[in-house]
């Protein structure tokens, strides 16, 4: 833990909080069941004892097919991603990265770990409404008509619809429904502001901005990370949230990519 500390800046409390916080209530949870097979033991012998662990061992495999299920769901979110991201040429591991700033962004804020957890599949699947959009359109070199805008917008919208429907997160589909709405009230779909905007919408558009901005795309070169960080500073307040905007700027000058 000191050594993944050391090498990615980050305080050596946050990684042992990301690695072993989640087996601190299984410890406590099995002090009791020690006691119990004890008791078992002393009262009926190794018979007994048997008959305990056979509904614990059933117990247990139930559970490594609960985590494997979880581990099929992500490479499926994953795959997904990558078929959309197949449409769109020049964003090639956007929604990756994207979802990684999310993650990092969030942590930053202290945000609870089980809602960057979904954040994060959210993050992965923030565009997944492209697939709505007719691909010339997506990787037209030239000035998008009025018409075909409003089309790229509405992908957040089918976005939504189509996350609302997942289980494990559909109940947080309106933050991919306003990663692109603006503190100021300019923003797609609906317009919205400052705390009207949902916090996890404020963060994944700030996550997707500055890859957006540092990524080659079909219409532009891409910016230096300076000239990123300069545009971020410059819309806070209008175009992203303040406060989102600090600790995304924090985390990048913790890993040496503020300049």
């Amino acid at each position: 833990m000191l050594a993944v500390s050391f090498s990615q800046k980050v305080s050596f409390l946050t990684v042992w909080l990301t690695c072993f916080k989640w087996s601190v209530p299984n410890y406590l949870s099995n002090c009791p069941l020690g006691v119990l097979i004890a008791a078992v033991y002393i009262s009926m012998g190794i018979p007994g004892v048997l008959l305990l662990i056979l509904p614990l061992m059933v117990a247990r495999q139930s559970f490594i097919m609960y985590m494997d299920m979880g581990n099929q769901y992500i490479s499926t979110i994953k795959a997904l991603t990558k078929a959309i991201e197949a449409k769109d040429h020049y964003t090639h591991g956007h929604s990756e990265r994207v979802a990684r700033y999310v993650v990092q962004i969030a942590e930053e804020m202290g945000l609870p770990a089980d809602y960057i957890e979904k954040l994060e599949y959210l993050a992965l699947m923030h565009d997944v409404g492209k697939i709505g959009v007719p691909e010339h359109i997506l990787n037209k070199p030239n000035r998008l008509s009025e018409e075909e805008f409003e089309l790229v917008r509405n992908h957040a919208v089918i976005g939504a619809e189509i996350i609302s429907t997942i289980k494990f997160i559909g109940e947080h589909s309106h933050i991919v429904r306003h990663h692109h709405e603006r503190v100021d009230g300019r923003g797609y779909p609906d317009g919205l502001t400052g705390d009207d905007i949902p916090l996890g919408a404020k963060i994944v558009g700030v996550a997707d901005a500055f890859d957006a901005m540092t990524s080659e795309r079909v219409y532009r070169a891409p910016l230096t990370r300076a000239e990123a960080i300069e545009e971020l500073k410059r819309c806070s307040g209008s175009q992203f949230d303040p406060k989102v905007v600090k600790a995304f700027l924090k985390v990048l000058e913790r890993k040496g990519e503020s300049g």
